[in-house]
């Protein structure tokens, strides 16, 4: 495996966190105080968290601006990370081999920095990367190769010798369409399984099984 640099997903690729973001939606707003009935959860079907603010701030006649809402999400889902996101079998021995050989490591996420950066600390794994950044802070979703893009400018590695870790299908593909190493990352909310694997110039389920 020829490797200088390697980019992370965060959420079922470095931790296992992904079921902390089923039915979030609905636990957010009844976290700020907020019971959606069955006619609020229609209104709300199909649409990303940010747009959600925007129809929520009109719809619940909400004082706070779009902004607050955004950090109070956020916040809400730090809390979640710390008490209930524990790392991917074998990450750290990994990471810790990676660094051994000089790897440069980042983090391209969908997920806000401070809740990432937050759970990073607590099991001691922020200093292997040097560069996070999420969707949010690039202004583009991983159907576009941005997030990626900012993350390699960062860690200041060549694109050939880059790996990219996903767990997700949609955002495995655009990994693979824009020209970087894709290693595929078992985790159980991907259906699409037989898919990623095929994608993936190497696939796995655990990191020990990873010759470097």
């Amino acid at each position: 495996m020829n490797i200088t640099g390697a980019i992370f997903d965060f959420d079922g690729t470095l931790f296992d966190s992904m079921p902390i973001w089923k039915g979030v939606r609905n636990k957010f707003f009844d976290y700020i105080g907020i019971k959606l009935t069955k006619e609020d959860e229609e209104a709300f079907k199909g649409l990303y968290m940010k747009d959600c603010f925007v129809l929520a701030k009109e719809r619940f006649e909400l004082k706070e601006t779009y902004e607050e809402l955004f950090l109070m999400f956020f916040d809400y889902i730090r809390e979640r990370y710390l008490t209930e996101a524990q790392p991917k079998n074998d990450i750290i021995e990994f990471l810790e081999k990676l660094k051994a050989r000089g790897v440069k490591m980042g983090i391209a996420t969908a997920t806000g920095e401070p809740a990432l950066e937050a759970v990073l600390e607590k099991f001691g794994m922020l200093d292997y990367f040097s560069a996070i950044y999420s969707t949010y802070t690039v202004g583009a979703s991983k159907t576009e190769p941005k997030v990626y893009d900012v993350v390699l400018e960062k860690i200041g590695t060549e694109k050939e010798t880059t790996w990219v870790f996903e767990d997700a299908l949609y955002a495995a593909k655009t990994v693979k369409a824009n020209g970087y190493n894709l290693v595929g990352i078992f985790d159980e909310s991907e259906e699409n399984t037989d898919e990623l694997k095929r994608i993936s110039d190497i696939y796995i389920r655990n990191y020990c099984e990873i010759n470097l």
